[in-house]
């Protein structure tokens, strides 16, 4: 055994594609309610969501689409968002899940790296979608997801359904297909890189399977209660909570944005008892008045993830709430989620957990690379069937992030203790973090220098108490420009989502700080921060 390499039980894999094992599990118990919007208590049940992704399938199977294509969905969290998904894996089509906070730009960038054919969009957000499909390499058709009628240049799903399906469909005969587990891609997600661009991360049928696997047979609590449904379904961790639950058969209840009285409402209504949080729900948990108003006390545990939690706001959500523990999760839409988890019998303030099944981790010296003991903080290293086929028509970038040997450099600092519990220290990384949002430096950076009063510039994360970390701009303006903070901030407003909004403000400077081989240094611009600060 590799010296210093911490293993994860070794637990089976179904090798099953995932649309068969969730065909499978919502063929059971069919009249029970799987999704209820929190904001209007509509309901769809497993049959029903069952009747209409098959009728889907077959529709998008008739449209002529084939293994190795591509559709996408474009929408905020709705009751209807999983349709498409399901159809898609049903037939061993890829699905691609594209951030609604996307600007057009944002969109036409991702939309041409994984050139899906169809996109199924909501009508809140076409706008973007009819707008940025000009610039496509591929000309995606556009169906309205949560609208019953043709609008503008795009068809409802029910007319295309309609159009489309077999005549004398049966839902009864409908099998889904088999694939080669190991080497189709099921899903493709989208994270940021430092290099500013986002990178499409495929994750396999394989790669669901061992955490469908891990979820079920790991030694994790998994309850059949229901769980809330805000986190985004476009990021990693709000798509694989319900698809688990679709496993698990239990209730979600979605929420399309958070709205304070209508999410406290509905924890105390469905008597939440596990709650999913990233960090700035933990923080308005701890701190809001509102909490005091609801009777939350069937709440027992909180897993936080999408980015560190301070061991005093643990402590605070515990005391608050008065709850059994916090437990924190570690992961990367590159490896599926979650690498680190805490099982049921094993917790500690302030740590990630321990190693899933399946999964190696060591922690490695980025200057030798050498395997280090426990206590000792370096580079998070994973290797296992939960990490990424690759990034999608980026081999380079796919051969810098995992090594010759399989293992997946996670840029993270980090450190484990003598009971192979592990720590998050730092990031190598030089991504922002804003609300669980990643946020390239770069990427804002040449966004800026697109101004034409702006030579140069260099955007650092700054340490917020709400949002975990928020961009802040350095600015050298053009000689005789009259160029104001707020102008910067505004002409960035236009241009970019609103989490990579430059909430931390602007500093104009006479130059951005560069080695020899001009790459920015961003410790200088944060310890420029640091400085001005104190002197306030």
């Amino acid at each position: 055994m590799e010296k210093n390499v911490i293993h994860g039980e070794k637990i089976e894999i179904n090798l099953n594609s995932v649309g068969i094992q969730l065909h499978n599990a919502l063929s059971q118990n069919g009249q029970t309610t799987f999704l209820v919007d929190a904001f209007t208590n509509k309901t769809t049940n497993k049959e029903k969501l069952l009747f209409n992704s098959c009728r889907l399938a077959d529709s998008i199977k008739n449209y002529r689409l084939l293994q190795n294509d591509v559709i996408g969905v474009f929408s905020e969290n709705c009751l209807e968002y999983f349709e498409p998904i399901l159809a898609a894996l049903y037939l061993g089509i890829t699905v691609t899940n594209i951030n609604y906070y996307y600007t057009v730009d944002e969109f036409t960038y991702v939309a041409n790296l994984s050139k899906p054919k169809l996109i199924f969009c909501s009508k809140t957000y076409v706008s973007t979608a009819l707008t940025a499909i000009a610039h496509l390499s591929v000309v995606p058709k556009l169906i309205l997801i949560n609208f019953d009628e043709d609008f503008k240049r795009c068809q409802s799903l029910k007319n295309f359904v309609s159009l489309y399906i077999t005549r004398n469909f049966n839902i009864v005969t409908f099998r889904p297909v088999q694939v080669n587990v190991k080497d189709v891609v099921a899903i493709i997600l989208y994270s940021s890189g430092t290099t500013g661009l986002p990178k499409g991360v495929m994750l396999t049928h394989f790669n669901i399977n061992a955490l469908f696997a891990i979820i079920m047979n790991g030694g994790y609590s998994l309850t059949q209660e229901p769980a809330i449904g805000l986190i985004p379904f476009c990021h990693t961790y709000g798509l694989f909570l319900v698809l688990i639950r679709i496993i698990v058969s239990s209730k979600v209840i979605v929420m399309k944005k958070f709205e304070p009285h209508v999410y406290l409402k509905a924890l105390q209504d469905y008597k939440i008892s596990y709650l999913h949080v990233v960090p700035p729900i933990a923080h308005f948990l701890t701190k809001s008045k509102l909490v005091d108003k609801y009777d939350l006390s069937n709440l027992i545990v909180v897993i936080c993830g999408g980015a560190p939690l301070s061991k005093s706001i643990e402590k605070a959500l515990v005391n608050r709430l008065n709850l059994q523990k916090v437990k924190q999760s570690y992961g990367m839409t590159e490896t599926t989620l979650g690498v680190l988890s805490h099982k049921i019998n094993l917790f500690q303030y302030g740590s990630c957990g321990t190693v899933m099944p399946n999964m190696s981790i060591k922690i490695i010296d980025v200057r030798t690379g050498e395997a280090l003991g426990p206590n000792q903080s370096g580079e998070l290293c994973c290797r296992g069937p939960l990490v990424m086929k690759g990034y999608i028509n980026d081999p380079d970038s796919t051969k810098i992030v995992i090594d010759n040997e399989g293992w997946l450099h996670s840029g993270d600092v980090a450190y484990y203790d003598e009971n192979g519990l592990f720590y998050i220290v730092d990031r190598l990384k030089e991504l922002i973090k804003y609300k669980g949002f990643q946020v390239a430096p770069a990427e804002l950076e040449s966004m800026l220098l697109t101004h034409p009063d702006i030579l140069d510039a260099g955007v650092v994360g700054i340490p917020d108490e709400k949002s975990g970390e928020i961009p802040r701009a350095f600015v050298v303006k053009a000689p005789n420009s009259n160029l104001s903070e707020n102008d910067v901030i505004a002409f960035a407003k236009a241009k970019i989502s609103i989490h990579k909004q430059l909430r931390g403000g602007v500093r104009f400077v006479k130059e951005i700080p560069k080695n020899s081989g001009g790459k920015i240094l961003r410790r200088v611009l944060r310890q420029e921060f640091v400085n001005v600060r104190a002197k306030l």
